[in-house]
């Protein structure tokens, strides 16, 4: 609203990356959930319902002039939203860490979130009023996003994006189901960061082999995901299997596809959407 208030058209014509000519009127963004990251990015992503595609607006021009985060107003989500949500924060912080875009920055925010998410979300989970809680979750949530507002993401997003547009699956579910089956997959391609989420996670890997380290870091993240709520399979919350190819063809439109850690083509999401299925 605040591109299209200043510079007119509509939000079709400013889709993909430095398509905003200049700054928006003013916004002041104040987050109620712990998990966008909005306030603090360039991205802005808009559900085109007639394309059934979530569309990316992305530039600099974009980012709001202030963030406003009070972790009060996050005291009233209900467990759901807290699990979708916290999710939502980890799978930014755990993407934006094992991508290839090298920025140590956004790397060393990104393993914070980590490893505050790995210590407050049970509990913010547990008990939504725990103010000490739902601080560290919300200090998380805008790391994680100042961190990959300068990487992208990976295949997590690129695919829960087409769940979103086509079968109405809440982003943060989305992500969360996929998650683990898509750490999974990159797992041959982060033998060398994958032990240090497990350590950020609160996982004890020191002394053992890489890839044992690096597995501790899927089944972290699978134990938080199935703590805390989230279902297990894409079946579980209302997507068929007839829309695997449509959903693949969507995701890989998405730039977050070429700097996920492991190489991927067209089948590899499939195969992937599958397997979470």
């Amino acid at each position: 609203m605040a591109v299209l208030a200043a510079h007119g058209g509509t939000a079709l014509d400013y889709e993909g990356v430095g398509k905003v000519p200049g700054p928006g009127v003013p916004v002041v963004a104040i987050p109620t959930t712990a998990g966008t990251g909005s306030e603090v990015t360039i991205f802005s992503v808009i559900t085109d319902r007639q394309r059934k595609f979530k569309m990316t607006v992305g530039s600099p021009h974009i980012v709001p002039q202030v963030g406003l985060c009070d972790p009060e107003l996050t005291l009233s989500m209900p467990q759901p939203l807290t699990a979708a949500t916290g999710m939502d924060a980890l799978t930014h912080a755990i993407e934006c860490y094992v991508n290839t875009v090298h920025n140590p920055i956004a790397k060393a925010l990104a393993q914070e979130a980590m490893r505050l998410i790995g210590r407050s979300l049970r509990t913010a989970y547990a008990n939504g009023k725990d103010a000490g809680a739902r601080t560290t979750m919300l200090l998380a949530s805008t790391m994680a996003a100042l961190a990959f507002t300068r990487t992208r993401l990976g295949n997590v997003h690129a695919m829960s994006h087409p769940l979103g547009a086509h079968f109405d699956v809440p982003h943060g579910v989305a992500n969360a189901i996929l998650l683990p089956y898509v750490m999974a997959w990159n797992l041959i391609a982060c033998f060398d960061t994958y032990p240090q989420v497990a350590q950020a996670m609160g996982e004890r890997v020191a002394g053992l082999p890489s890839r044992e380290a690096a597995e501790a870091a899927v089944e972290a993240v699978r134990r938080l995901s199935h703590d805390v709520g989230i279902p297990e399979r894409l079946r579980d919350v209302g997507v068929t299997r007839e829309g695997i190819p449509r959903m693949a063809e969507d995701a890989m439109k998405s730039g977050n596809i070429l700097v996920n850690p492991r190489a991927t083509a067209y089948q590899d999401i499939v195969a992937l959407f599958e397997t979470a299925y």
